[in-house]
């Protein structure tokens, strides 16, 4: 599934939450630029802005060696040291520096990429990184992003953490050179699935604000004593909308092929409908179900019904201008 370098700049602002970085860069509908090539150029020109206007500084634990007591004393520390013996004690005190984990995390990257066989921007990515002295590379790991929070001051990081983090999952280690070769993720169905969840989700968020949009625990309507009622497995819609007396249920799914095939007939995955006729046998009769598929090729729209649901099955071709993509979009749940 290739998709146009602007959708997928654009897929990503939405899914991020960060729909106002879409200007960050000039991206066109025709652009021919690689994936890499734009993360890379996102990186520079955010990390640019960023520190032109200073560094973010934070205070930061640092163990340090001491004739007199400050901070918190480490006691065990200096015993086992002998430190007291001469006058001194192990502290742990707060310093005022920019040596924290979002500039490991922005300098460790610009490493890697200064480390591929072919690395785009390879003098702006390296003047960055000569500009971080005093920053401590890390080794990156996805517990290292899973965990990375960010305080009030460095909010606006975000957005290059995400791309940090993209970059770190699609980099490939060749073993012999320890060089990194970037893999073009929107060949990987599982994080494609989950980009293209949230961009949908964000999406109606910010285009139909007359709408609620949340994700949605639907409750069984069964009939169980309370030990039972424990073994009933949990439904949680990918998105809801809501709006007067009507209700959407939109389960999105990522597939290199929108169908099963069988002799040569094409058929809905099977498993795709039964979980959300399962969400709608629990709803009011008012509710309908989308299951939504994106494509670059075919496109489907279908309809189904019972004598209380409907059922729509839907194509969002992301293989067009962003302005179609827009109205798709839209006219899915008008």
């Amino acid at each position: 599934m290739k998709i146009p370098i602007q959708n997928l700049y654009y897929l990503l602002c939405y899914a991020w939450d960060k729909l106002e970085e879409r200007d960050l860069v000039a991206v066109s509908a025709t652009d021919q630029t690689s994936l890499l090539e734009l993360l890379t150029q996102v990186l520079v020109k955010g990390s640019s802005r960023l520190f032109k206007q200073g560094m973010v500084h934070t205070y930061e634990p640092e163990q340090v060696t001491m004739p007199t007591i400050r901070g918190k004393l480490l006691f065990t520390e200096s015993l086992q040291k002998n430190e007291f013996r001469y006058g001194r004690a192990s502290c742990e005190i707060d310093q005022y520096t920019p040596n924290h984990t979002v500039h490991q995390i922005l300098k460790s990257t610009f490493r890697r990429l200064l480390k591929l066989k072919t690395s785009p921007f390879q003098s702006s990515v390296r003047h960055l990184y000569t500009r971080m002295q005093g920053i401590d590379e890390i080794r990156l790991t996805d517990r290292v992003f899973r965990h990375t929070s960010l305080p009030r001051t460095q909010l606006p990081y975000r957005f290059l953490l995400n791309v940090c983090e993209l970059i770190h999952k699609n980099l490939l280690v060749d073993e012999a050179t320890g060089q990194y070769q970037f893999q073009d993720f929107w060949r990987d169905e599982k994080q494609m699935a989950g980009l293209f969840e949230a961009f949908v989700r964000n999406f109606y968020r910010y285009e139909l604000p007359q709408w609620r949009v949340r994700r949605e625990t639907i409750h069984w309507q069964l009939k169980a004593n309370e030990t039972d009622q424990t073994l009933l497995p949990l439904m949680q819609t990918d998105l809801t909308l809501e709006r007067d007396d009507r209700k959407i249920i939109i389960d999105t799914k990522y597939y290199a092929d929108t169908f099963q095939r069988r002799f040569e007939s094409r058929k809905i995955h099977s498993p795709h409908l039964y979980q959300l006729f399962a969400y709608l046998k629990n709803q009011p009769a008012s509710a309908t179900g989308i299951l939504l598929y994106p494509t670059v090729t075919e496109s489907v729209s279908a309809t189904f019904t019972d004598e209380s649901h409907q059922i729509r099955v839907h194509t969002l071709n992301l293989n067009q201008h962003w302005r179609g993509i827009r109205q798709e979009l839209v006219d899915f749940v008008h």
